[in-house]
């Protein structure tokens, strides 16, 4: 089974076991579930349910392509990106108790190297440093908690899209961006991670996000890769890993238990 259909499906099924609450709640605070939309869903896009957040991490990606050595008996070549960094930020508000959007940027910058891809452990083709990929994603997601927002930590999931602009910086003429047009992935994204809240005020989020989107190195004006490339896959798949702080502009308003019932 691929890395990203089993992420999905691990985020599908938390997501569907997540406990309903009874209990009644503040007026302010988002509802477990709507019974108006206008009043429940859209007045609480007016309320103080608002964060803003930062985050910065690693990223990896899938293989480029698989090129053919000049010489057929030195074997192949994958061209590969190392570990990037990741930083970003984004916004988001709590509709409901267990729901939300947020929306937010983000800049992944890695290096890309040609690795042998022999199988037998061999170094012979590989070349370090030929270029620098850089991409700017805008993304919208739907988030998920397994407890109430502020709760003191929870679990989340989050479904949602986003556009990833590539760039290249050429440092080798084994790769290169001439004549490349405008990069541009469009391409649903999926997370899921863990909330903790820090203070009234805030919150800390660890997660892994994963995409797949258009290679950047296929297709009519593309970029390109010296060599014969005998492997050139469509979509490449990203996943990020992000650790973030989040501050929200109110404080924490849990389910309030019913009042008891004097006894006569």
């Amino acid at each position: 089974m691929s890395k990203s259909r089993a992420l999905l499906i691990a985020m599908i099924c938390s997501l569907a076991g997540v406990p309903t609450i009874a209990h009644a709640q503040n007026s302010d605070t988002p509802k477990a579930d709507p019974q108006d939309f206008v009043h429940d869903v859209l007045q609480a896009l007016l309320k103080p349910n608002w964060n803003v957040f930062a985050h910065t991490g690693y990223a990896t990606n899938d293989r480029f392509l698989l090129q053919q050595a000049i010489n057929p008996n030195d074997g192949q070549r994958a061209l590969e990106s190392s570990n990037g960094f990741n930083v970003g930020a984004g916004a988001g508000v709590d509709i409901l108790l267990r729901m939300g959007f947020r929306m937010a940027y983000t800049f992944t910058s890695s290096d890309l190297n040609f690795r042998t891809n022999n199988g037998n452990g061999s170094t012979a083709l590989n070349v370090n440093d030929v270029a620098t990929l850089m991409t700017h994603t805008a993304s919208f997601e739907v988030m998920r908690y397994m407890l109430p927002a502020r709760s003191a930590i929870t679990p989340y999931g989050t479904l949602g899209f986003q556009a990833t602009w590539w760039a290249l910086d050429q440092k080798s003429p084994l790769v290169t961006s001439s004549g490349a047009g405008t990069q541009l992935s469009m391409s649903p994204i999926f997370s899921f991670g863990m909330q903790f809240k820090v203070s009234d005020k805030w919150s800390g989020r660890v997660e892994a996000s994963l995409a797949s989107g258009h290679n950047p190195f296929t297709g009519n004006k593309s970029y390109q890769a010296t060599g014969p490339t005998i492997d050139e896959p469509t979509s490449v798949a990203r996943t990020d890993f992000r650790l973030a702080g989040v501050y929200h502009f109110s404080k924490p308003k849990l389910p309030s238990l019913n009042a008891p019932v004097a006894n006569r």
